[in-house]
């Protein structure tokens, strides 16, 4: 969700010193933390900061902990903030930066507090950053009020420890159920993928310095692009693989040539069962998203003008509040592996997804009705898909309904009033 952006404006940020003790925690065992499902878009659960329980997204794309705050005067609150002066263990710092989201950007005062997830994770001088003002439209109704960053390393231009360095999580994983409305899990810890058989998952090393991301190629529908002419990422595409995103985004060339092969969705979306499967590869691996992945119901949405509607590819001439429509944001930046694609909250409804920091890899298993991990492929079968197709029966009740208004973008540096660069450093 946040990508290779933090502006300051007061004094340069220092490394927060630590206690020796504090960074050499034995290493935790884990446990599932269930993620509430608000609308299929966001994903949030419940922690603690100086005492206070907040409501947060927890997102592999970005690395530091920002809250709205109750220093924000002109901010909605439509779940409680965080509240420096209620909290006996808060540190002030008073460095004063800027982060830039797709959908707009806020100022931060940066502090230190302890930060809590379970029953026993536990950060003393954590930084975080409190909001103090923001253009951000979805805040105003989210049903989170934090943004947590669980991404591999340290921050753009900081030494700053990240709450998975104090925590010494080295392995964590994210599932979705894939049921509209349904929960999702964060677990903390080694989970159940490590019973899998090597072959019986897919293992992408991590490629990025700063996010979990990977090479991406061979993008198609209906069957992997093997000609280069038909691949939109035949020089090379990064993928990100992003829990705070709430769609799929990628390059605006590229969803134009692609929309040439999805066929015609039904306002009702009675036809999934005739489209066809997205199929890449990560690393090298193949990989399929059934249509339910890329494909979403709309409801509640205005016929007014909005930056999170603009940020959609597939427009149509009628906002309908209720309609099927392909669910991609387009997003233009480049990297030294190729263009970027985000593989937001849909990847983790058919991907279990093992994020691992020591060894620096991603590994995805199928995910299980109730996310459990389980085999990608079976030794029974020499060419299963990695996604199979659901009963005709079962498409539309598994379909994504979404507001439209509700939706998280990628945070990209490409959306900064001040600047249009376009590059990543990944």
């Amino acid at each position: 969700m946040k990508f290779a952006l933090l502006f300051a404006v007061g004094a340069t940020v220092r490394s927060n010193k630590l206690r020796k003790e504090d960074s050499e925690k034995p290493a935790v065992k884990g446990f599932r933390q269930v993620l509430r499902n608000e609308q299929d878009v966001q994903y949030f659960a419940d922690f603690m900061i100086g005492g206070q329980e907040i409501a947060g997204i927890f997102d592999t794309g970005s690395f530091e902990v920002v809250v709205r705050s109750s220093r924000c005067a002109r901010c909605v609150h439509p779940t409680a903030p965080f509240k420096h002066e209620l909290s006996s263990t808060f540190v002030e710092n008073g460095t004063m930066v800027s982060h830039v989201y797709g959908s707009g950007a806020c100022r931060t005062m940066l502090g230190y507090d302890t930060v809590q997830v379970g029953p026993t994770l536990v950060a003393k001088n954590q930084p975080i950053w409190e909001i103090t003002e923001h253009r951000i439209p979805v805040l105003d109704q989210a049903k989170f009020a934090a943004i947590v960053g669980i991404g591999p390393k340290f921050g753009y231009d900081s030494k700053m420890r990240t709450l998975l360095m104090n925590y010494n999580i080295d392995e964590f994983s994210i599932c979705l159920k894939k049921g509209s409305g349904s929960n999702g899990y964060l677990i903390w810890g080694p989970d159940g993928d490590a019973d899998l058989k090597e072959e019986e998952v897919v293992t992408a090393k991590v490629k990025g310095k700063h996010h979990w991301a990977t090479s991406m190629a061979k993008v198609g529908f209906g069957e992997l692009a093997e000609n280069k002419s038909d691949d939109v990422c035949a020089d090379g595409c990064a993928a990100i693989i992003d829990s705070g995103t709430s769609l799929i985004a990628a390059p605006t060339a590229a969803l134009a040539a692609l929309s040439r092969k999805i066929g015609n969705i039904k306002e009702d979306c009675s036809n999934l069962h005739e489209l066809p499967d997205l199929h890449f590869t990560l690393d090298g691996k193949e990989m399929v998203l059934p249509p339910q992945a890329y494909v979403m119901r709309v409801k509640g949405a205005s016929l007014e003008a909005d930056n999170i509607w603009d940020l959609l590819f597939f427009k149509p001439k009628l906002r309908k509040t209720d309609n099927c429509m392909p669910a991609f944001m387009q997003m233009d930046m480049r990297t030294n592996m190729g263009d970027v694609w985000i593989l937001g909250m849909p990847f983790f409804r058919y991907f279990h997804t093992t994020f691992n920091r020591q060894k620096g890899t991603m590994v995805f298993a199928k995910a299980g009705s109730d996310c459990e991990a389980e085999p990608l492929k079976s030794e029974h079968e020499e060419d299963l898909l990695l996604v199979k197709k659901k009963q005709e029966k079962d498409q539309v009740s598994s379909v994504l309904t979404v507001d439209p208004k509700l939706l998280i973008p990628p945070r990209l540096s490409l959306f900064d009033d001040e600047s249009n660069n376009t590059w990543l450093d990944l």
